[in-house]
C-alpha cells in the first residue's frame, strides 16, 4: 500500500486513519549553479520516505503528505528562481493543515524540514507550540544532539549546497546536480555564525554563486550516511511520542 496520503482514495483512509503523518517542508531556492532549487524539498521527501518505511517495519502507520515548497526564504531572493513567502501566510498554511488534519482524527503530525534559514525555523517552532488541535513533533537537526552526528560542515556553520546538500541529492537524484561541481571551488564561510550577527543575504554573506561549503567535495556515500542519521531522527522522536502516549 502507498506511503502517500494522496495516493489513497478517501475511502482508505475512513477505514484506517494513519498513527502518524509525516509532512516534508523544502523550499524554492537557489543552491549554487550545481544544484535544483528544488534542493530541500528532494532532501526533505526522500527522508520522509526513508523514515516512513522503517517505521511501518516498527508496525507503525505513517503517511506522507504532500510537501510544502513556499516558505520563508529571503536569503536568496536577489537569485533568479528563488520564491518566497512570508512568515505569517506561511504559519498560516502549517496551521490550516494542522486543523483540517485534526478535524478528520490525526493526532501526531510530524515536520520533516530541510530548509535551515533561521526566520523559517523559528515560524516551525512557534506553530508547535502554538498548535493545540493536535501534537506536532519537529525534529529539528539543528539542535543537539543530531546537529552534533552530521558532517563537519554542517557543524561549522557553511553548509548551504555544499558537500553536505550536494552528497544528500546525489544519494537521491543523482541526475539533477550539474557535473560542474567538481570543479567548484570551497567556500567555507560560517553561514550559520554570519546570520546571528545580521548579515541578510547569500551574497552579503560572500557566497556570489548561492554556496557555502565544499560541493566538490560530495559523494553518493557521504549522503546515504547522512539520511541514515536523519531518518533514525524522524523515527526515534515519533516512537519516542508514540511510546509516551500508551
Amino acid at each position: 500500500m502507498s506511503l502517500y496520503w494522496n495516493e489513497h482514495t478517501w475511502t482508505d483512509l475512513q477505514q484506517k486513519l494513519p498513527d502518524v503523518v509525516l509532512l516534508p517542508i523544502g523550499s524554492v531556492e537557489a543552491h549554487g549553479p550545481h544544484l535544483p532549487l528544488s534542493t530541500d524539498s528532494i532532501i526533505s521527501e526522500t527522508l520522509a520516505v526513508l523514515a516512513a518505511e522503517e517505521l511501518q517495519k516498527k508496525k507503525i502507520h505513517a503517511l506522507i503528505l504532500p510537501p510544502i515548497h513556499y516558505v520563508v526564504t529571503d536569503f536568496s531572493k536577489d537569485f533568479p528562481g528563488t520564491i518566497s513567502v512570508s512568515r505569517e501566510s506561511f504559519q498560516n498554511l502549517l496551521c490550516n493543515i494542522g486543523d483540517s488534519l485534526a478535524a478528520q482524527g490525526i493526532h501526531t503530525l510530524c515536520i520533516v524540514n530541510s530548509h535551515l534559514e533561521p526566520n523559517h525555523i523559528a515560524a516551525i517552532h512557534e506553530f508547535c507550540r502554538g498548535c493545540v488541535s493536535m501534537k506536532v513533533l519537529f525534529p529539528d537537526k539543528t539542535k543537539k544532539p543530531w546537529a552534533s552526528l552530521l558532517s563537519n560542515e554542517f557543524k561549522q556553520g557553511a553548509c548551504h549546497a555544499g558537500s553536505y546538500e550536494t552528497s544528500l541529492v546525489l544519494a537521491s537524484r543523482k541526475e539533477l546536480v550539474r557535473e560542474e561541481h567538481s570543479k567548484l571551488p570551497p567556500n567555507p564561510v560560517n553561514l550559520a555564525t554570519l546570520m546571528k550577527q545580521g548579515v541578510n543575504s547569500f551574497r552579503e554573506a560572500g557566497a556570489p554563486q548561492a554556496y557555502f561549503g565544499d560541493p566538490a567535495a560530495a559523494t553518493r556515500e557521504e549522503g546515504d550516511r547522512t539520511f541514515a542519521i536523519l531518518t533514525r531522527m524522524i523515527v526515534e522522536t515519533v516512537l519516542q511520542h508514540l511510546r509516551a502516549c500508551e
